[in-house]
């Protein structure tokens, strides 16, 4: 298999599969999706240093994060980079922005043997793409798995984490309850979503659409989103929230209306982010064992590294439900 033939199978010139190999960013994303399909099915590595492309290794792995922003990942970069200097690796780290021909032209990084491994928290890219990319090269995904994809991962039971929140707030004798989500991380919205609906319907509440709202993630979504809750009649005298960022946006419009977050209304959040120990009032949250979600994806990447063949395994980490000031608990 060389060069000619991978242009052959694609229709396309050997200047066009050259662009490409070179990420050329002129390039057009429907043709760079094209040529790399052809080159993961026929595994081709191109010939630019001979053999020794195929058989050395860079002892360097990837991590791909969809934002910088979020202070979340930082733990879990930690736990990675600790674990794979145990094994003598390096990682890099790199920002898709949650654009898929960013994360293209990472991933074109694997591909092309930059790096011997990926760990990624976020893909925009389809089950049939992940499958194929976790076949032929070691990949991982951590906290966000796609739906469907025949791949490694890890990841908390978001489902049941947000089941037991409103089990709690029910039990606490609450009858109305909102929950702020988003728009964006497929697994775990999906998951923390059928979580709320699930207890409503177990305990006996029905489940109202006006009291699901969905945006982005940024803490003027929380307030919007607290908003539009408050609007209904009767108020949620409780709200989960799927990110600490949306619950601090909603704590924040709680508080501008007169209310007294943890008496008059409950919120909780989810990640247990540091800021969440450091505002008035305190956020409750839901903890996720970021550092050890880092480690035991170098884990699984590791196996990988040492047989690409090896089985793909689904690794779910504990959870924490955390009360502070923000669901009435005292700190």
């Amino acid at each position: 298999m060389n060069i000619k033939d991978i242009a052959k199978m694609c229709n396309l010139s050997v200047a066009t599969i050259s662009r490409v190999i070179n990420n050329d960013p002129k390039v057009a994303d429907s043709t760079r999706k094209k040529v790399l399909t052809a080159i993961d099915k026929y595994k081709f590595v191109p010939n630019i240093t001979g053999r020794s492309l195929r058989t050395q290794k860079s002892n360097k792995i990837l991590v791909l994060l969809p934002t910088m922003s979020n202070q979340f990942y930082s733990e879990i970069i930690q736990g990675i980079e600790e674990t794979a200097e145990e094994k003598g690796y390096a990682i890099l780290v790199a920002v898709t922005n949650l654009q898929e021909h960013q994360e293209i032209k990472y991933l074109h990084m694997l591909r092309m043997k930059h790096v011997d491994g990926c760990i990624s928290l976020f893909n925009t890219l389809d089950s049939e793409a992940i499958s194929s990319l976790a076949k032929n090269y070691p990949f991982v995904q951590c906290c966000e798995p796609t739906m469907g994809a025949d791949v490694s991962s890890v990841e908390i039971n978001n489902r049941q984490a947000v089941y037991d929140v409103v089990k709690q707030f029910i039990n606490r004798g609450h009858k109305t309850i909102g929950m702020i989500s988003g728009e964006y991380y497929k697994s775990s919205e999906l998951g923390r979503e059928t979580g709320y609906k699930d207890a409503l319907n177990d305990f006996g509440l029905k489940f109202d659409k006006n009291l699901l709202v969905k945006n982005f993630y940024r803490y003027e979504d929380g307030s919007v989103g607290a908003k539009k809750l408050m609007s209904n009649n009767p108020k949620p005298t409780a709200i989960v929230c799927a990110s600490d960022s949306l619950a601090l946006g909603a704590t924040s419009y709680l508080k501008s209306q007169g209310l007294i977050v943890g008496k008059d209304i409950c919120v909780m959040g989810f990640d247990n982010t540091a800021i969440t120990m450091y505002t008035s009032p305190t956020i409750s949250s839901i903890n996720q064992p970021r550092y050890d979600l880092g480690k035991e994806s170098f884990k699984l990447l590791y196996e990988k590294l040492l047989d690409i063949n090896s089985t793909n395994k689904k690794i779910i980490l504990p959870y924490q439900i955390i009360h502070r000031e923000s669901t009435g608990c005292k700190p």
